[in-house]
């Protein structure tokens, strides 16, 4: 049994600062699945969540394994944000009118072979479920989950102010490819400089996760993510990063699509997924919500996007 007085939330300060609650019903009221022209993307930020008895609800969603999972963690921070961030994938994949007996508790999850979770439905006669994909990304300061329909999703965020121990281009030298690095070289700024490593880690970072790898399955140096069109018309309006494998550098990639932007003004988080049913050089449709799961959300934003 997983105690909630274990290492997990005994020293989690509580501070109930006239925190809203909403009726468990309502907030797991359901909402559309995206369009196939869609990707949604929600976010928590953990020092929002600070109610003892939410976080006892939280866990009575988590599996066995889950359970023994989080609390074997040593660090208290480490625990909490590892359980909102199966709170926050239980919750999420909820809220969609998938089928009535879709509950938080009841989902079930499945590895690929290079590790990364999907969802294991339960089929049956006559209730068939949708091709929904899902992807997990988080830091100490924010948990993000990203939902499609139909199409593979990487995700990935970043701190703004993220910090590198070696030299910028030799980080980047050791992570990337000879391209991005002369990309990167070109800047001028330290500063831009730094903030532009980032950016690309987490656009790189989300392709692999994409693709279902992950990094141990194609490392970042092996690929470069090209900016702009790969239509030789400079007046085409599909601007979409390409990949070029470093292998056969004439087998671009264009079946991918990106976005990149920032959450809580602190963090940078990348998008990628398969083309799916968008049409070529029609935009992706981005909708990111803010949330704390059983307890409230909004939407930040609608942004119609390529890159």
């Amino acid at each position: 049994m997983f105690p909630y007085s274990c290492k997990l939330c005994l020293k989690i300060k509580i501070h109930c600062v006239n925190q809203r609650m909403f009726c468990t019903s309502s907030l797991l009221s359901p909402l559309q699945l995206p369009s196939q022209m869609e990707t949604h993307l929600w976010y928590i930020l953990p020092n929002e969540v600070k109610s003892e008895s939410l976080m006892k609800k939280y866990v009575d969603l988590l599996s066995p394994i889950e359970k023994e999972h989080v609390c074997s963690m040593r660090r208290d921070e480490l625990q909490k944000n590892a359980l909102l961030a199966r709170a926050l994938v239980r919750t999420t994949i909820t809220r969609y009118q998938i089928c009535s007996q879709v509950s938080p508790r009841s989902i079930e999850f499945k590895k690929n072979a290079h590790g990364k979770p999907e969802v294991c439905w339960q089929h049956s006669d006559d209730w068939h479920p949708p091709p929904l994909h899902f992807n997990l990304s988080h830091t100490s300061s924010l948990i993000a989950c990203g939902i499609t329909v139909g199409s593979p999703i990487g995700i990935d965020v970043e701190e703004k102010q993220r910090t590198m121990k070696n030299n910028i281009l030799s980080f980047a030298r050791r992570y990337f490819s000879r391209e991005e690095v002369e990309r990167l070289s070109a800047i001028s700024d330290p500063e831009v400089q730094r903030q532009e490593v980032i950016k690309l880690w987490t656009l790189k970072e989300a392709y692999v996760k994409a693709l279902g790898t992950g990094f141990a399955g194609a490392p970042f140096n092996t690929f470069t993510i090209r900016f702009g069109s790969a239509n030789p018309n400079p007046n085409a309006k599909d601007s979409a990063m390409v990949i070029v494998p470093l292998e056969n550098p004439s087998l671009l990639s264009t079946n991918w699509r990106f976005a990149q932007v920032e959450l809580a003004g602190s963090h940078y988080a990348a998008i990628c997924r398969e083309n799916g049913g968008i049409s070529e050089g029609a935009p992706m449709k981005l909708i990111v919500r803010k949330t704390v799961p059983l307890v409230e959300e909004h939407c930040v934003s609608e942004i119609d996007t390529v890159v």
